[in-house]
Order: C-alpha cells, then structure tokens, then sequence
C-alpha cells in the first residue's frame, strides 16, 4: 500500500510540471516533461504480487498423497494363529464349566458326517511356545505388546460368558506378548457393531440353518456369506473347496473335500472353535407340549395346559414365555438370530417344516415334498390351496418371487445364506413356484425350511426397505404378532386365517428379561410358564431342584467361537 501512495504522488507531480509546463513559452518544453517511464512501468511492478499466490499446485496435489491408499488390516495370519495356539479349551471348559462343556476343535459337531479335528491336529490342546513365536515374528516384545480388544454380550449366553472372557484374557496374555482388553455390550447392539464392522475380536454362538456340514462352515468362511457374521473372510481356494463339497453327492468325495476344508480352516484361521454347551428349557408342572428337537425349533401351537396347570396369567387361554433374547429383527428377508426365527416361523410357515420335537421335514406352506430335476438344479413346489396372509390377502406363487426379489435387493443379514445357492425364483401359475439352483445341493428341501423361506406381508414389509420391527406380523402361521414393546413383552393372538389346526393356546405373551437368573426365578416363583433361551447349565441344574418345575435338556448342542473380524484395520 505505501508503494502505491508514493506513485501516486509521484504522477500528480509530474502531472502538476506539465499543467506548469504549458503555462511556459513553447520554447522552454523540454523533453524531461516526456520522461514519463515511471507511470508506466512502476505500476506494473504489482505483477509478482498476482501471480505468486497462483503458483499452488504442489499444495493442491499434497493432500492426494494420503498414507497409505490400502487399510493395514489388523489380523494377520500370525496373529490368529498365535491366538488359537493359546487357547487351552480344557481349561476353560473345566474352570467355568466344571466338565459340562465339550471342548470344540472345529466348527462342525462331532456326530456330524465328515466332522474331523483340525485344531487339535495342528494345535493340539494348546501350544504356549508356538503362540509365542508367531507374536515374536510380528516384532511383538514384553515392551512392545500386542494391544487389542475383545468383545462380548455379558448376559445372552448366560452368567457364564464374563467367566470364559476372563480364562481366555488371562490364556493370551500369558504369552507376555498380549494384552487384553475386555469390552461387553448388550446383545441388540453387540449385533448391530459386528454386523457394522465395528468389533476386531468377539464371541457368538451358533446353531445350524439346516443340517448339513455345510451350514456349519459358509455362514463363516465363504466370501458370500461370512460378512452376515461379522466374520469378513475371503479366500477363494476355500470358496472352492466349500462349493465343490456342498454339490457333491458323492460321499467319499465329500469326506476328502472337508478333510482339505478342516486342513485349511485351521491354518488360516477364520474363526476360533471354543465349546459345545447343551441348551436347557424349563416349565412349571402342568405345561404340555414342550418339545424342542436337533433343528432348534419351538413351536408355540402345540403347547397346553393340564387338568393341574396354575397359569401364569392365571387363564389356560395365555401362555407366558420368559426369554434372555433380544429382538434384532423381524423382517425374514434379514433376521438372522434364534430368537428372531423363532417368532418369525411361530407368526409365518416356511415352504417346508418339521415334526414339532424332530429333524423330520414335512410341508409347509407348500402342499406336498417338492420335485427335483434329474441335474438337481430346480426344485418345484406346488402351494396349499387359498393361502392367506393374517389379514386376508391372498398369498400365490408371485408372492414367493417377489420375496425372493426383496431378499436379492435389499441384502438382509441373511441374504448371503439364500444368495450362495439360489439363482433365480419363477412363479409357473399361482400354485406352482420354482426354485433354480446355481449347483445340485442335497440339502436344498433343509434349506427351504428355514426363516428366509417365510413369506412377509407387503402390508406391512415393503418393497423398497428392511423393517426391522414392525408394528404387527399378519403371516402365514398359526399365531399374528398383536403388540411388541421392545425389552418388556411381544404379545401374539391366534391367526384366524391359519390353514392348519387352531393353536391349542390361543394367546402367547413373549417376556423378555435381562438375565438367566432373573427368568429361573420368574418360573420358579410362577410368573411365567416357561423359561426358555437362554436358561443357561448354572441356572438349569439349580432348577432340577425346584419343586413342581421340570427342566429338559435340548438335544442340539450350541457351539460358542470366537470370531477375527477379518476387515479389521489398524487404524480402527
């Protein structure tokens, strides 16, 4: 600014000589009155001051440069390794257990066909030393410590799961190269974070889909389907692997491919086999019809009341059943979790069914066993005869491809179960829905028994979103979901457009409670009926005790793993 003031005043001097100048004789101009280089070229000395500023392109490019483009993963192969070399499983089964667990050394039950061993091969009941030198080779020292969180629900898996979190930190850190942060949420959100992506290293139970070794293994290490888990694992050799054993029919075919499976599931880790724990249901004297087999299903229709019954709600016309589950979601095109089944199959029917209490499969909403081509790659159904949701609306073999439409669409938590074998659904007439097949899969009819087979109604599931919880279910099945209060109580009324026999208790009320402990004392003392997911081994063994309650144990034990979530990165 002062350079400019003092041109300025330089010009109006000049310009004041030549007003002067002109008031002179001609012959007195000189020239130095044309000397006039300064107002021209002056001036313009502000060019470097406007052109500066635009040389910016090294600070616009800069931030481009970002570190590094790819995430740095957190699980390395090491590191999952060393993790499954430390846990001892006989410790934990014996010190939270007290020997009523089974140690699990693989993902598939042991009564299952091709079941094998590969943990306990390569890492026999624990290997400390070999933990600590894969940590040793990520550069991990006592002064430079493998740092890390690990997650888990404190009360839906029972009393017991803060127990097995504290063995388990105390196994890893006993390498001196870990340390172990122990974190817990309740259950609704423990769902949604790892769905999310949000939790490195967490705990779950699992109970089949289907019976097949299969259903055991994809839902965790299959590109498709592991990410529905939080699991987030690809590889495709054991994609391979997996699809080349679930087409084949051929049995000693299928044994050599899951051995290759266990082979590799244990050397690359994707999730951490921990134990199988038996389920136990509880129910006061004078309840009938409990009945719950080796698919896991509880079916409400069957229940009853003896001549000695004391209902709960103190009329043979409700039932109450006391539950430790959350509600994720309802909507079959995306619930993945026991509980949500459980009221999604008791308030719809599935293609096919089982005979309450066994693994029998029997039709459905589908009027007899389906049809398969000679290739094995479509199946046909032929649907009961006026079908008709809750509310009325007709239910026809365009409901079934639509659904599949919504389920392909929308990508649910479950849509990876049906995507991996399902390739396209046609409606031959209203009667007559078909299922194509991306390969020949045995298992298929085990399949279309389950949760994502449960048509929804458009009225209240639409098109275009998941919803997760609704205000009513006007399904298919025996009971319609009437009321829902989220942690208090789901209310179900008989369905009046059931095509089957009418509920022999016309009223079901769900509630929910916060913890093993409070439901065992809720039957004990009458509240409820019956206690029911998840009573847990501490709780059932106290209530074998209590007079006028009987406790069963379910035939279909749970697995409980610890789960790497393979996307995982440093920077989270």
């Amino acid at each position: 600014m002062k350079a400019k003031k003092f041109f300025v005043l330089l010009i109006v001097l000049l310009l004041s000589s030549l007003v002067l100048g002109a008031c002179q004789p001609a012959a007195e101009v000189t020239e130095e009155p044309e000397v006039t280089e300064p107002e021209v070229t002056e001036p313009e000395v502000a060019e470097p001051e406007t052109t500066e500023p635009e040389v910016t392109e090294p600070e616009v490019t800069e931030p481009e440069v970002t570190e590094p483009e790819e995430p740095a993963f957190l699980w390395t192969k090491n590191l999952r390794q060393a993790i499954a070399a430390a846990i001892d499983r006989e410790e934990i089964v014996d010190r939270v257990f007290e020997g009523r667990n089974i140690p699990a050394y693989h993902m598939v039950p042991d009564g299952y066909p091709y079941a094998t061993q590969p943990f306990f091969d390569k890492y026999g009941t624990r290997d400390l030393d070999l933990a600590i030198q894969l940590l040793s080779d990520e550069g991990y020292t006592e002064d430079n410590k493998f740092v890390f969180d690990l997650w888990y629900p404190p009360e839906h898996y029972g009393t017991t799961t803060a127990d097995v979190m504290q063995v388990i930190k105390e196994q890893l850190e006993e390498t001196g190269l870990m340390t172990v942060n122990l974190n817990s949420m309740n259950w609704a959100e423990y769902v949604d974070g790892f769905v999310a992506g949000d939790l490195p290293f967490f705990i779950l139970g699992w109970f089949p889909d289907f019976a097949d070794p299969e259903n055991w293994l994809s839902p965790f290490a299959s590109c498709l389907q592991s990410p529905d888990n939080g699991v987030n694992y690809c590889n495709e050799d054991m994609d391979a692997l997996l699809q080349a054993a679930a087409a084949s029919a051929d049995p000693a075919e299928r044994e050599s491919l899951y051995q290759q499976i266990g082979e590799l599931y244990a050397e690359d880790v994707p999730t951490i086999p921990l134990f199988w724990e038996p389920e136990f249901v509880s129910y006061r004297d004078g309840v009938e019809g409990v009945v719950v087999g080796a698919p896991f299903e509880f079916n409400y229709h069957v229940l009853s009341f003896g001549a000695d019954a004391q209902p709960a709600s103190g009329s043979t016309d409700t039932i109450i059943i006391g539950t430790t589950d959350e509600v994720n979601s309802l909507d079959s095109v995306d619930a993945y979790a026991t509980h949500d089944w459980e009221v999604i199959k008791n308030t719809g029917v599935a293609l096919l069914s089982y005979t309450p209490g066994t693994s029998e499969l029997v039709p459905g909403a589908a009027a007899a066993m389906p049809t398969v081509s000679e290739d094995g790659l479509t199946y046909t159904f032929t649907l009961r005869e006026n079908l008709k949701f809750a509310d009325g609306t007709p239910v026809t073999a365009q409901t079934y491809v639509d659904h599949w439409n919504r389920l392909d669409t929308l990508e649910g938590q479950v849509s990876g179960l049906i995507q991996l074998y399902v390739d396209s659904v046609e409606a031959l007439d209203d009667l007559t829905v078909v299922y194509n097949l991306k390969d020949s899969f045995g298992f298929f009819p085990a399949l279309a028994a389950t949760a994502p087979f449960v048509v929804a109604n458009p009225a209240t599931f639409l098109t275009d979103e998941i919803v997760q919880f609704p205000d009513i279910i006007d399904g298919l099945g025996a009971y319609r979901m009437v009321s829902f209060t989220p942690g208090e109580q789901m209310v179900l009324e008989a369905n009046p457009e059931y095509f089957g026999e009418a509920p022999l208790i016309p009223k079901v009320i769900i509630r929910y409670f916060a913890d093993p402990t409070t439901m065992s004392n809720a039957v004990e003392s009458g509240e409820v009926d019956v206690a029911w997911r998840t009573l847990g081994p501490v709780e059932a063994i106290r209530l074998q005790d209590v007079e006028g309650v009987t406790v069963d144990k379910v035939d279909a034990p749970a697995l409980r793993y610890m789960v790497f979530n393979h996307t995982f990165t440093v920077r989270e």
